[in-house]
């Protein structure tokens, strides 16, 4: 009934009002600004977050990496000086170590005159840049900026200059560094493998010198131990081809670059186990240093790392359970033949004993 009393008063009708748009605007004008300031607040605060929250991954960041530069710096010390006690020692017995310091020599005055001739410019130009750009914010009237001496196109093209002159140096730098790392992998790779190969052979498929020279008075004896060995060394030989199969193909499956693997591994062993966010922090450096790849490969990744690093684990553990089988193995097979040799020396005394008895018997007859 309420709503059609205005139709029945018609719309002249002196009870109504007529409405004031303008107002209405007005008041919505005010409150679109107020939204407008409280998102631009809400804006401000979620832009203060993310800085804080940036800075404060930074800071754990650096702790990290200081802790990792220490380490590695304590290790190039301690590294450089067993090569160069081993240099000293060795280098009066063969002249290859003598070629080897002065190989040393000659790459130590080449890294001095780069230094000279290109890092030492470059950080001249930056505090010559440095000091111009102070001077140029001085200039602060238009007169003053023409009476200075500054030619900001002439500090450009320097810089410029610059910049090209390392692009080249640094990309020829890259291809020798990378032909001499394929060098040193295809040298590497052929070592490793003929180690390993040699390791495995002399671990498992050789059998022992200590079983090989046991002084056994029984053959049969010798001839089962041997074959206890080789049945024993047989079952973790198996195993340990089984994990290597699938650690192979585990790596395989990992469709990423080596460099990128590289990386992953680099940064994920920078971090201690026992940090706090370890996962939250690895992964928001390896999104900085693999821009490429999404936050999904990276979890993807890390799985097929964890899994891969896992199976390494029992790799590891099977080589340990097999030295320490193997230890006990020789043990009890000298224990073994300690006493059937001290049981045959019995068994000889015994005959002798017998057989000595047997002639006083014989004697004895012969004079009755």
């Amino acid at each position: 009934e309420n709503l059609v009393v205005p139709m029945r008063n018609g719309l002249c009708s002196q009870k109504y009002k007529p409405v004031d748009y303008k107002h209405l605007y007005e008041l919505a004008a005010v409150e679109k600004m107020a939204s407008a300031k409280i998102q631009l607040k809400i804006k401000k605060a979620e832009q203060v977050s993310k800085i804080n929250k940036e800075q404060t991954l930074l800071k754990q960041h650096r702790q990290v990496w200081w802790q990792e530069h220490k380490r590695l710096n304590e290790n190039r010390q301690k590294v450089e000086a067993e090569i160069k006690t081993f240099l000293d020692e060795a280098s009066h017995k063969h002249n290859f170590f003598l070629h080897m310091r002065d190989l040393e020599h000659k790459l130590s005055n080449e890294r001095d005159t780069y230094q000279t001739n290109i890092v030492v410019p470059i950080w001249q130009l930056k505090e010559n840049l440095k000091f111009r750009l102070s001077e140029m914010q001085c200039c602060l009237s238009e007169e003053s900026r023409l009476k200075s001496k500054i030619s900001p196109v002439e500090m450009l093209h320097q810089i410029q200059f610059v910049k090209k002159q390392q692009k080249a140096i640094l990309e020829f730098l890259i291809i020798e560094g990378l032909a001499s790392e394929r060098e040193l992998e295809d040298l590497f790779s052929f070592q490793a493998l003929a180690h390993s190969l040699e390791e495995k052979n002399g671990l498992f498929l050789k059998v022992p010198s200590a079983l090989l020279s046991l002084e056994c008075p029984y053959p049969d004896l010798k001839t089962l131990i041997i074959n206890e060995y080789r049945k024993l060394a047989s079952g973790y030989w198996s195993k340990l081809q089984e994990i290597d199969e699938q650690l192979n193909v585990l790596y395989r499956n990992m469709e990423w670059k080596e460099e990128d693997r590289w990386v992953f591994q680099t940064v994920i062993n920078q971090y201690p186990s026992d940090l706090q966010r370890r996962r939250t922090l690895y992964l928001d450096v390896l999104q900085r240093y693999l821009p490429h790849k999404s936050r999904h490969d990276l979890v993807v990744h890390e799985k097929a790392w964890d899994r891969y690093h896992f199976i390494k684990n029992q790799r590891r553990v099977l080589m340990l359970n097999w030295a320490q089988a193997r230890k006990a193995f020789l043990i009890k097979a000298v224990m073994t033949v300690a006493e059937a040799s001290a049981a045959h020396e019995t068994e000889v005394v015994l005959a002798n004993t017998r057989q000595k008895q047997q002639e006083i018997c014989a004697d004895l007859k012969a004079e009755v």
